[in-house]
């Protein structure tokens, strides 16, 4: 019983959270940023690394394309299986009259695999770059994260969830092919 209540209270604080930060959605400008820094990580952008670490470094090209393909065949696997295992609604279908900027690609909302993909990337460049570029991809990351919000597909606590589980893989298939 004191379970229920507490994932009851935890529920409540997530959606008056949501609904403090789909404010902001307002305003078109920051509507359209949102939009932008969300598609950056539809999935396909990911690609680009790879090819642009050929420049610096073959071997590390290789190294990363190896890692993502790894962390990505294991994140999406895991992605997946979570929402259709918790099947939590979007905002859309929770809150009466909410409409969100955007149509999201599949039925459930937890966790957010955008946000999921962005922090196994943004973990990956951090485990494998030289030192320096943890608070510009990080930072990204945490942009999409909060895009996926203000665009009302997700609730907070989705992109907390993503975070975790695209970090925690990302951390486990470096760990796994640079050994």
């Amino acid at each position: 019983m004191t379970t229920i209540k507490a994932l009851q209270t935890l529920h409540s604080l997530d959606v008056a959270t949501f609904s403090r930060i789909v404010q902001w959605n307002t305003r078109r400008s920051l509507c359209r940023l949102a939009r932008l820094v969300s598609t950056s990580a539809d999935g396909w952008p990911y690609l680009a690394i790879p090819l642009a670490l050929v420049l610096i470094s073959p071997s590390l090209a290789w190294q990363a394309l190896m890692v993502l393909a790894t962390g990505f065949a294991i994140e999406r696997v895991s992605y997946y299986l979570l929402k259709n295992s918790f099947k939590r609604n979007r905002p859309p279908n929770v809150i009466p009259g909410f409409q969100s900027v955007i149509t999201a690609s599949d039925e459930f909302s937890f966790p957010s695999g955008h946000t999921s993909g962005a922090f196994l990337m943004a973990t990956v460049l951090v485990l494998l770059l030289p030192m320096g570029v943890a608070g510009y991809v990080y930072g990204w990351a945490s942009m999409v994260a909060l895009s996926r919000v203000v665009l009302g597909v997700h609730f907070p606590l989705d992109t907390v969830a993503g975070a975790l589980l695209g970090s925690s893989i990302g951390w486990w298939a470096v760990q796994l092919i640079t050994v």
